[in-house]
């Protein structure tokens, strides 16, 4: 049970850190499309926390499946 309490907890941050700074990705502007310019400090900062949620997001659900192991051997 706190397992399984841990991964959704684990997946809810993925996903919302995934929804807020996008998939991790190096490049994350086309200077010719936008106007404004993200400088290299806030790409960073950007690819590292996409990064954080992309790994809670993995950790969640390998945690679920564990979660799902330990019920059914406990059954």
């Amino acid at each position: 049970m706190i397992l399984a309490t841990l991964s959704i907890l684990s997946e809810f941050i993925g996903i919302m850190l995934l929804s807020i700074y996008g998939v991790p990705n190096k490049k994350l502007y086309d200077s010719i499309l936008l106007d404004s310019v993200l400088s290299e400090e806030e790409e960073i900062k950007i690819f590292v926390r996409s990064k954080y949620g992309l790994i809670s997001l993995l950790f969640g659900l390998i945690l679920q499946m564990g979660s799902m192991i330990q019920i059914i051997y406990n059954s």
